[in-house]
């Protein structure tokens, strides 16, 4: 990255993600007299960066939203006149969780932009901030390549910039990395205007961490490697041959979602109410008072609700497609939260609590004639119940309409052929790579599914239309890599038939 910022003591640096400042370190040793602006959200970490350097008045630390600053010669809305910076290198995060309300003020400023993604919003923003002729490197998926979602930012990169380079490579270069859905790149882009003439290298064949280091040693690193396209080739739509391949792209539902296992009380009699007593499987527990129930407006704080109305929906097991309704309330008192997390020995399990009250989807543990699925909706899930959390929202209704098939279930049972839906299980289930255009597609048959279940039940014809476009995706990765995949993620081989496609 270093090689391609090509920085030197009179360049103005931005990092917009700045983290541990492993880039600005590397930037410092190249230009030690560069003038750097390090941005960075977390307040712990931006502490960290001005003790790490206080002692280099050529340094700036800011804790700030990177997508909340401005650096332009005129006064900024959102932070102290700053000069655009002629160089920005930056490794930002990727599918960050945005809040509701953060993602609407976001669609206001980028109109047309997938803000959901973080990484391609701030690129989008760094492309703004950006002296005439300075030059950006940044490390992030490869995923604005070809998924449709990420148009809008194609059209901006492609067509207003010219970007130098695109370097591919796998995402396990990282220990303990491997997205499966994506490959990482780094790009590098220059502020200056295309032509119809200019060009883009495209390097994709690294298969080490070697071959990255050879091209960072000089520009004959590069002399027959890769491929070079002309830049508005890009703007005619997806560039095929940087989108994956149709065939034999595969990853787990592990690689695209955190797959995690709920809460206990450790003593459902005394802390559960019920809905009413048409609640299945609910003799002996007490109804739930309507005016202890808590608004459902507002996150219940972790650590409990000290007012009246302290009662907050949980998901329990049972077979439910798409949505579940509430029918179980769990205390939630502060009272009642001490008791879940005292220490010593208690039989209550508080674990996962990252995950508790977050938009999700959750499958039952217990197994029953077929898979289902249905969205938690920010509720707590308890231990009956597997929350499945996407890393990325677009897969969120991708994995959902999955989840409710026979062909999911089929999976499942040659992964293991037991009674339980465990979390280690289901996070080995194959998924195909689903393309820009069939996430649309999915996207348009899940939403339907879920406006039916809302009103009563999920229409045959609109299933039947979910069942066959997935289908097909497992028809498109094929049958003999299927069954290749499959013996490696089976823990507890079954007899069963083979999965169709």
């Amino acid at each position: 990255m270093m090689s391609r910022l090509a920085v030197n003591d009179m360049d103005i640096v931005w990092e917009p993600s700045a983290g541990a400042g492993h880039l600005i370190d590397a930037v410092l040793e190249c230009a030690p007299r560069a003038e750097i602006h390090a941005s960075e959200l977390r307040s712990d970490a931006a502490a960290q960066l001005r003790l790490k350097y206080g002692n280099r008045a050529n340094v700036a630390v800011h804790h700030e939203d990177a997508l909340d600053v401005e650096m332009t010669h005129q006064p900024s809305l959102f932070t102290l006149n700053r000069p655009r910076p002629t160089r920005i290198i930056a490794n930002p995060p990727y599918g960050a969780w945005q809040a509701p309300e953060r993602r609407a003020v976001l669609k206001r400023r980028f109109p047309g932009l997938y803000v959901r993604e973080t990484y391609s919003t701030i690129l989008h923003h760094c492309l703004t901030c950006l002296s005439p002729e300075g030059r950006l490197v940044f490390l992030i998926p490869d995923t604005f390549l070809w998924l449709h979602r990420h148009e809008v930012l194609r059209r901006r990169l492609f067509g207003e910039f010219l970007v130098l380079e695109i370097i591919r490579f796998s995402s396990k270069f990282f220990p303990g990395v491997a997205f499966g859905y994506s490959g990482m790149c780094i790009i590098t882009v220059s502020a200056q205007p295309p032509t119809p003439s200019s060009t883009t290298r495209i390097i994709d064949t690294i298969t080490n961490v070697a071959a990255l280091e050879l091209l960072s040693r000089s520009e004959a690193g590069t002399r027959g490697v890769g491929r070079t396209v002309l830049q508005r080739s890009f703007l005619r739509g997806v560039d095929q041959e940087c989108a994956p391949s149709g065939t034999g792209i595969l990853c787990t539902v592990g690689d695209l979602a955190e797959v995690r296992t709920g809460f206990y009380s450790g003593n459902d009699r005394k802390w559960l109410r019920r809905a009413n007593p048409e609640v299945k499987r609910s003799t002996g527990y007490a109804d739930v008072i309507p005016e202890q129930i808590a608004s459902r407006e507002e996150t219940p704080p972790i650590r409990g609700i000290a007012g009246s109305r302290h009662f907050i929906p949980i998901v329990r097991g049972g077979a439910a497609s798409f949505l579940k309704r509430d029918e179980w309330y769990l205390d939630w008192s502060s009272s009642a939260v001490s008791e879940y997390t005292r220490p010593g020995k208690n039989p209550a399990r508080f674990q996962n609590s990252a995950f508790y009250f977050r938009d999700g989807i959750g499958v039952p543990m217990v197994a029953s004639s077929r898979l289902t699925a249905s969205l938690l909706e920010g509720r707590l899930f308890d231990q009956g119940i597997v929350g499945i959390f996407p890393q990325n929202e677009a897969h969120s209704l991708y994995l959902l309409g999955l989840l409710n098939t026979h062909f999911a279930t089929e999976l499942l049972r040659r992964i293991n052929g037991t009674a339980n839906n465990s979390a280690n299980y289901i996070k080995r289930i194959p998924v195909p790579i689903p393309t820009g255009d069939e996430l649309e597609q999915i996207d348009a048959l899940v939403l339907r599914a879920i406006r039916e279940a809302r009103e009563g039940s999920v229409a045959d014809q609109t299933m039947g239309a979910i069942e066959d476009f997935y289908q097909l995706s497992y028809e498109r990765i094929g049958h003999e890599l299927l069954e290749k995949l499959l013996p490696k993620t089976m823990s507890n081989s079954s007899a069963g038939s083979s999965p169709r496609g």
